[in-house]
């Protein structure tokens, strides 16, 4: 039997600081027992490297988010390039472009992001990469960029994930897949092939069906999960194995 697991959590978020132990519990129950912690400040990636457990394999990455490009200076960032060489952040990210919060910085954003797919490349590390309303710009940086990664919460349209696969890119994806809208998200999880999909919570956030309304955790994947297997008619088990191979593949774990 295999695991679940959750490519792209934050459970060293604040929404989870006062029951971890019942979020981790909960995971153990529903046999997700591999997570990707995410982590966007040197303090989140000092937490989640305190986060354990006997029975979970976490890794951690971390990467200055497009949100907070402003408030990242030259010392800061120096920071988080010390944390980016160490063996215990397995990846770098989430690093990327939003325009849909800030369109006025976008060369700052763009700088940043190229920056950290620099460094990825020299410590050949894989980049986790967050993308809203800046599909074109994030494609026509990663084209030439010469790293593996995925990208995170895809929710653009099938034909640009497809050109992402090309380029050697992993597709992720979320809650959204469940929802009773979901009709973009279902086809884009029928254009990709089954070796280049990943699945995640982006917990606190985007929670699935029959969760919804609530705050998300790692143990939600499962619905995702179960969502997408039933879509594209693969039995649970030999769905579970592939996104396995394909986590452990894309991290070198």
């Amino acid at each position: 039997m295999m695991n679940w697991l959750d490519s792209h959590c934050h459970i060293n978020d604040e929404a989870f600081k006062d029951d971890l132990d019942e979020v981790l519990a909960r995971m153990v129950e529903n046999d997700v027992l591999e997570a990707m912690i995410i982590s966007s400040h040197v303090e989140d990636f000092e937490y989640a490297l305190r986060i354990d457990s006997d029975q979970i394999a976490f890794k951690r990455s971390l990467g200055v988010y497009p949100g907070d490009v402003n408030e990242t200076d030259e010392k800061t960032f120096e920071r988080f390039k010390e944390f980016f060489a160490d063996e215990r952040c397995q990846a770098i990210g989430e690093i990327g472009l939003d325009y849909h919060w800030d369109k006025e910085n976008k060369e700052r954003q763009k700088g940043f992001f190229l920056s950290q797919i620099e460094i990825a490349r020299k410590l050949d590390k894989p980049i986790i990469v967050h993308s809203r309303d800046a599909i074109q710009d994030t494609y026509d940086i990663l084209k030439d960029a010469g790293v593996r990664g995925v990208m995170h919460c895809y929710s653009d349209s099938p034909e640009m994930a497809r050109e992402f696969v090309k380029l050697g890119f992993y597709i992720s994806i979320a809650g959204p897949v469940t929802w009773k809208n979901a009709r973009v998200p279902l086809e884009v999880v029928k254009a990709v092939p089954l070796e280049r999909l990943l699945i995640e919570t982006d917990c606190p956030y985007l929670t699935p069906v029959p969760k919804r309304g609530q705050r998300n955790e790692p143990s939600y994947v499962v619905y995702t999960g179960k969502k997408i297997a039933e879509h594209l008619g693969i039995a649970e088990e030999a769905f579970k194995k592939r996104i396995n191979e394909n986590y452990h593949e894309l991290f070198r774990l």
